[in-house]
């Protein structure tokens, strides 16, 4: 059995991403989250070129609205996964009270898919 080392409970999300390559201030990528937590997020995009432990600036797209939110923080770890680059962000700087509604509806659909496999008799 793996040993899990994450503080906080990640839940999977989808939410639009868009970010530049630090090296190319010109390039502009986007991509989608994987999951999210209070410490950090997953995304995958089509680029490759972010370097570990550099500071990323992104932004993230509130669920349900046309909203962007700035987010800062460190590349933690990155990996090709098929024809995808997997990069995992560790919080710097991100609005409180815009995590909190993103950590929400994560929660809200979570708590949703867990009642539906009860239902089918699956949890």
């Amino acid at each position: 059995m793996l040993s899990e080392r994450r503080k906080f409970n990640r839940f999977d999300i989808s939410l639009d991403v868009a970010f530049k390559d630090p090296k190319k201030s010109r390039a502009h990528f986007t991509g989608v989250t994987k999951n999210f937590s209070r410490s950090g997020l997953c995304f995958e995009s089509d680029t490759a070129g972010l370097a570990l432990n550099s500071l990323m600036e992104l932004e993230v797209k509130l669920p349900d609205q046309d909203t962007f939110v700035p987010v800062s923080g460190n590349v933690a770890w990155k990996a090709q996964v098929k024809d995808k680059c997997w990069v995992g962000i560790e919080f710097s700087e991100i609005n409180k009270e815009d995590k909190s509604r993103i950590l929400d509806y994560a929660y809200d659909l979570w708590v949703e898919e867990n009642r539906k496999l009860k239902s089918k008799g699956q949890g």
